[in-house]
């Protein structure tokens, strides 16, 4: 051999076959003797009752809580959909600079492409309904939507 190679021997060595739990394992004795009757299953291993009533703790309700729906409804504020790009690019810098976060999606529809420009995503109908409220008195439609 060479100056930097080790010689490795390997002996793979099978274990003998045995068809009784290992006695060392008492969690397999456990279960052996679960199945041949001999033993009583602890609070763990009994089955769960499902007709048993648990106590319940509820959480207090808050004000963005009552708001959104209990699905995690999401809401945006449409503020129009514009076949020109100029038009919602204009809308879009309008409502920026009132400090109104906005974004932009094209949908394909039955009258052509449209850009729709939108404010959001909000977490409670009362943040939209805000905002809603900002962009009409910005002379501009407002149209609360669910996502």
């Amino acid at each position: 051999m060479d100056k930097g190679q080790v010689a490795i021997n390997s002996v793979v060595k099978e274990a003998p076959a045995n068809d009784k739990p290992a006695a060392s394992k008492p969690e397999a004795n456990r279960a052996l003797a679960l199945l041949e009757g001999k033993a009583e299953p602890k609070s763990a291993d009994k089955p769960v009752d499902a007709t048993a009533k648990s106590p319940k703790v509820a959480a207090p309700a808050t004000a963005s809580d009552k708001s959104a729906s209990a699905a995690g409804d999401r809401f945006v504020v449409q503020v129009g959909a514009f076949s020109d790009n100029d038009r919602a690019h204009e809308v879009r810098v309008k409502l920026e600079r009132a400090g109104i976060k906005t974004y932009a999606q094209n949908a394909d529809t039955k009258d052509g492409r449209r850009i729709r420009v939108r404010a959001g995503p909000f977490t409670s109908k009362a943040e939209a309904d805000k905002v809603a409220e900002k962009i009409k008195k910005l002379n501009l439609p407002a149209a609360l939507l669910t996502l």
